[in-house]
């Protein structure tokens, strides 16, 4: 299944544009309109967990970033010296 039209395209624009990350929190609808992201697809990214964006067609890498910049991150995030240290 592809995801929704603009939702890829959207989150691409993220990575490249930090400082428009802080939208997806204060104005995603802002987001949502310029890349022209369906309202079917808007509650789900606004609300969804991980399994539901996956749902959507939404490639897991950019599930992950967009759940990490929404403040809805299913992991929580450990130094990668973790491992490293243990050794």
């Amino acid at each position: 299944m592809a995801a929704p039209p603009g939702v890829h395209a959207m989150i691409h624009h993220l990575i490249a544009t930090p400082a428009d990350r802080g939208l997806i929190r204060t104005d995603p609808t802002q987001l949502f309109d310029r890349f022209g992201v369906p309202d079917a697809a808007r509650e789900v990214l606004n609300q969804g967990g991980r399994d539901d964006l996956h749902g959507l067609g939404i490639h897991p890498n950019l599930i992950i970033k967009w759940l990490i910049w929404s403040g809805r991150a299913t992991i929580t995030p450990f130094a990668i010296s973790y491992y490293f240290d243990r050794r």
